[in-house]
C-alpha cells in the first residue's frame, strides 16, 4: 500500500495550503521590510554600539567576565565619542550590565573563595551605583520634556550635513532619535527600578538583609511591575518566588505602557 492511497489530498486543501504558504511568505517579507527600514532610521553612529548592547543584555553565567567587559567598552567609547550621546541612558545600560556580570560570577561561580566572592559583589556594587548616578541625572534632565524640547535639544548635535547621515533619510534618523527619547522617559524609571533589584541582590548576598528591603521597596515604587523584584521581596519575606500566570506569559505587558 502506497502512503498517497492513505492520505487524500483534496482539491480545498491543496487551495487551503497554497493560501497559507502565500500568506506566510507575505508576511515574513513583510517584516524584512520593516526591520530593514527600521534599522535604516537608526543613528548609523551607534549602530554598533547598539548591537553590542542587545547581544551583553542575555548574559550568560559561563562566559568570561573580561570577555563581556571588553565588548561593553567598546560600546562605551562609541557613546563617548558623540556629545549627544556621552551623557545619555545608554551609558547606564552598559554599568548596569557590567554589574549583573559580576553579580551572576559571585552567585554561580563555584571556584571563588569567600573572599573573592566579597570582592566581586563590592565590585558589582559600585557598577551598579554607577549606573544608578547616570538613569537619576538623565531623568531629571530630560525626563519633563516633550518632543518639541527633545528635538530642539539634539537637532544641533545630528547635524544633516554630517557625512554618517550620507545616503540615509537624516528626517527619519532624527524623528525615530526624539521618539527613542520620549520612550526613555518610561524606560529609564525602569532601568533605575532594575539597577534597585540588583543593588538589593548584591546586598542580600552580602548579608545585609534591611538594605536589601529598602532597595526592592524603591525598584517597586519606580516599577510597580518588576516582577523580579517582586519575586525577590517575596523570598526575602519568607515566601516563594513569584512565577508569571499563564495569562501574563502569552500577553506580557506593553513595554512602554505607563503604570
Amino acid at each position: 500500500m502506497k502512503i498517497s492511497d492513505l492520505v487524500v489530498v483534496t482539491r480545498g486543501t491543496r487551495v487551503v495550503f497554497l493560501i497559507t504558504l502565500v500568506v506566510s511568505l507575505l508576511a515574513v517579507l513583510a517584516a524584512a521590510i520593516y526591520y530593514r527600514q527600521l534599522n535604516r532610521a537608526e543613528d548609523p553612529r551607534i549602530l554598533e554600539a547598539r548591537r553590542i548592547l542587545n547581544e551583553s543584555s542575555e548574559l550568560r553565567a559561563d562566559e568570561p567576565v573580561t570577555a563581556v567587559f571588553a565588548r561593553l567598552d567598546s560600546a562605551a567609547a562609541i557613546f563617548r565619542s558623540l556629545p549627544d550621546y556621552c551623557d545619555s541612558f545608554e551609558p547606564g545600560i552598559i554599568q548596569n550590565n557590567k554589574c549583573s556580570m559580576l553579580l551572576l560570577s559571585a552567585i554561580y561561580d563555584t571556584t571563588l573563595s569567600e573572599s573573592g566572592r566579597e570582592i566581586m559583589l563590592n565590585m558589582a556594587m559600585q557598577y551598579c551605583d554607577s549606573s544608578i548616578s547616570v538613569y537619576e541625572r538623565w531623568i531629571m534632565a530630560w525626563g519633563g520634556q516633550d518632543e518639541v524640547q527633545l528635538r530642539a535639544a539634539i537637532e544641533p548635535y545630528m547635524k544633516k550635513d554630517d557625512p554618517a547621515f550620507s545616503g540615509l533619510n537624516y528626517d527619519r534618523i532624527l524623528g525615530r532619535r526624539v521618539k527613542s527619547l520620549a520612550a526613555a522617559q518610561i524606560e529609564t524609571k525602569r532601568r533605575l527600578s532594575v539597577s534597585f533589584t540588583n543593588k538589593a541582590a548584591i546586598y542580600r548576598h552580602l548579608g545585609d538583609v534591611d538594605s536589601s528591603l529598602i532597595f526592592l521597596n524603591r525598584a517597586l515604587e519606580l516599577w510597580a511591575g518588576n516582577r523580579t523584584a517582586k519575586s525577590n521581596l517575596s523570598v526575602l519575606m519568607g515566601g516563594k518566588p513569584e512565577k508569571p500566570s499563564l495569562v501574563e506569559s502569552l500577553f506580557p505587558p506593553e513595554r512602554l505602557k505607563k503604570e
